[in-house]
């Protein structure tokens, strides 16, 4: 189990009183310093802060059992009536309850609770517990605890409920007090001197011969952080670092104040992905179509293929082959087609529709609008390109000449 680390707050004054408990032994003696003291203390512990009893107000809410959530809209109306401020500007810490028992509240101003928190912060200190002193009082069945300090008294009358009052007016509030406790009256209040001077013991009596109740006074406690911090148990008190305040509400706060633009750019990057993914199964279809294209044209070119791996590569080879190979007087591929090539753009509306090289020798198939223009073709490829043609085949076809051709050098 960590390290605890106890800090009060003082509600006049800005320095603070703090003591570390754990499993170190030795006397446990409370410091007084400021805050900034604190900023190494913090770590591997947990931090229970007590904040000042005179600012905090303990009630009590008669409401159903219902979600967190409800119950967060559902108490300040609930207790309105017994508010001086605005609710708007307070915060509402709640209580663990069982069955349908009233629910105990904390009322503090927000700009106090700010206020605790930008100076714990400011300090480097993060606390996980924020919790009225007046919770950490001793509490026994059928027994109210008054801790006298300085100048203010400090009454848990139950174990969430309790209240902070000024000296001089402690017999009238705790009186008034018992009468509205009804049938809960204690059977005895038990009084805790606290860290007043000696002179003023004297006063005590009074207050202690003014109630109708028993009353029995403990030992002094000079040190009152030491008392609270032996008496504090989180599992009965009210954590006031509740919804804003809560520690997981600052991711909820980011996700709440950053939704919008996050949203828009997950949905940006779904869009974006999306179009990436369509662009790919494009290329994909292009490269697929371009690929069975280089097949056939390759097939074409060299029927006797069989291998049809790395195209680029075997069509190159193929035409240094031929470049390079052939009887004397033979002519490559690229210089037969560069020849007829002229006479082909030349010719009207003709269209090349298969061509084949084989043995040095070109043949062609050609669509043609008529018999007349084939025969001027054939007739410019002989005698001005000085090429031998053999004329394999010529058809008439639905007003088109359908010709093949063999073309090659003269021997």
């Amino acid at each position: 189990m960590p390290d605890k680390l106890f800090i009060q707050l003082h509600p006049d004054k800005p320095e603070v009183t703090w003591l570390r408990r754990g499993t170190a032994k030795g006397p446990v003696v409370s410091r007084v310093g400021s805050l900034s003291d604190l900023s190494g203390e913090g770590i591997d512990c947990r931090v229970i802060v007590f904040v000042p009893g005179a600012d905090v107000v303990l009630l009590s809410a008669n409401l159903p059992p219902m979600s967190q959530q409800r119950m967060s809209m559902a108490v300040p109306f609930a207790l309105e009536d017994q508010l001086a401020s605005d609710p708007d500007s307070l915060h509402f810490a709640f209580g663990r309850r069982s069955g349908k028992e009233p629910l105990p509240v904390v009322v503090v101003d927000h700009a106090c609770i700010t206020a605790w928190l930008s100076r714990l912060e400011e300090a480097g200190v993060r606390p996980d517990v924020l919790v009225p002193e007046i919770l950490a009082l001793p509490c026994m069945p059928n027994t109210w605890t008054v801790l006298l300090d300085v100048d203010t008294a400090l009454v848990r009358s139950g174990l969430l409920s309790g209240f902070a009052v000024d000296l001089p007016n402690l017999a009238l509030v705790v009186r008034d007090a018992l009468t509205r406790a009804g049938g809960n009256v204690p059977e005895q209040i038990r009084l805790l001197p606290g860290a007043r001077g000696a002179d003023t013991e004297a006063e005590d009596s009074p207050f202690l011969g003014s109630l109708d109740c028993k009353v029995i006074e403990g030992p002094r406690e000079p040190d009152k952080l030491v008392v609270l911090s032996t008496h504090f148990d989180e599992q009965h008190a009210i954590n006031l670092l509740q919804g804003t305040y809560g520690r997981e509400a600052g991711i909820g706060q980011i996700w709440h104040t950053w939704r919008v633009p996050i949203v828009l750019i997950m949905v940006w990057l779904m869009v974006w992905i999306g179009g990436l993914l369509m662009d790919i199964a494009d290329l994909s279809e292009r490269n697929r179509l371009l690929t069975a294209e280089i097949e056939t044209v390759y097939r074409q070119v060299f029927p006797d293929a069989r291998k049809m791996n790395n195209l680029r590569i075997r069509m190159e080879r193929s035409l240094d082959e031929h470049r390079k190979t052939g009887k004397q007087g033979a002519i490559g591929f690229l210089d037969l087609l560069g020849r007829i090539g002229v006479h082909l753009q030349s010719a009207e509306n003709a269209r090349l529709t298969h061509l084949y090289f084989r043995s040095g020798a070109l043949e062609l198939r050609l669509e043609m609008t008529d018999l007349q223009a084939f025969d001027r073709l054939e007739a410019q490829l002989t005698r001005k390109a000085g090429l031998t043609v053999e004329v394999l085949s010529a058809t008439t076809r639905e007003n088109a000449v359908m010709g093949h051709l063999k073309i090659a050098q003269p021997r």
